[in-house]
C-alpha cells in the first residue's frame, strides 16, 4: 500500500507554506456558526423548560 503522508519536497497541492499561513483566521468570529450554536442553545432551554413542565 501506498502512503503519500510522507512526501519530500515541494508540498501538495492544497498545503500553504508556513509564510502564507494566517493563525489568526481560526480566532476570527464565524456569523454562521454563531447563529447555529445560538439556535442550539434556545433550543435546549426550550427542550428544558418543557421537560420541567
Amino acid at each position: 500500500m501506498d502512503d503519500e503522508d510522507d512526501w519530500v519536497g515541494t508540498p501538495p497541492e492544497g498545503r500553504v507554506t508556513r509564510d502564507r499561513s494566517d493563525p489568526s483566521y481560526w480566532q476570527r468570529s464565524f456569523p454562521a456558526v454563531n447563529v447555529a450554536l445560538g439556535l442550539l442553545g434556545v433550543l435546549v432551554v426550550v427542550v428544558i423548560v418543557l421537560a420541567a413542565t
